[in-house]
């Protein structure tokens, strides 16, 4: 279990039709890390669709982290939103400076693999820059594709025939 105290919202982890910020899986399905071509996916739905890359994001106004689950088996993570009371010392504090935070958000995570060995690697940030960073010196980068590569893209999914895939030929000039 990884926890991060004092944020609200992580990101990452498999592509999904969801909103970006994940939500609490207590009562339904984890998230699951596992890449699959899903026909008419589901919206709103932590199934896992096309990339599957096991880094999470805790982000808040003062900090960012990064945290990098590093295991080639099926994993799949549940995810548990909360706020904590604040410690003993905390409250001294608010009374010192006059704050009033007696609630801490937490964001809890279960991670569970099938099967291998485990590497976690923790990227402190403290800034979203830094952290992508870190992240970038451990796995590398990614090469710039040569230039003629990098243009529109069109999927060939879902065409009927010969004539649908020559009306959508001929429609490119109109949009």
């Amino acid at each position: 279990d990884i926890n991060f105290s004092g944020f609200r919202h992580v990101y990452g982890i498999p592509e999904h039709g969801d909103k970006l910020s994940l939500k609490s899986t207590i009562g339904t399905d984890p998230y699951r890390l596992y890449n699959l071509d899903v026909f008419e996916y589901e919206i709103n739905n932590p199934m896992a669709l096309y990339g599957s890359i096991p880094f999470m994001i805790a982000h808040s106004a003062r900090h960012t982290v990064g945290l990098l689950w590093l295991n080639a088996a099926e994993t799949w993570i549940d995810i548990e939103k909360s706020e904590d009371s604040a410690s003993l010392l905390s409250k001294v504090a608010d009374v010192v400076t006059g704050s009033s935070a007696s609630k801490i958000p937490h964001v809890g995570t279960h991670w569970f693999s099938e099967t291998g060995i485990i590497d976690i690697f923790i990227m402190l940030g403290p800034q979203p820059r830094q952290v992508f960073r870190q992240y970038a010196m451990l796995t590398g980068t990614g090469t710039l594709p040569a230039l003629f590569a990098i243009a529109y893209h069109q999927c060939r999914w879902n065409y009927v025939d010969e004539k649908d895939v020559a009306q959508i030929n001929d429609n490119f000039d109109v949009y």
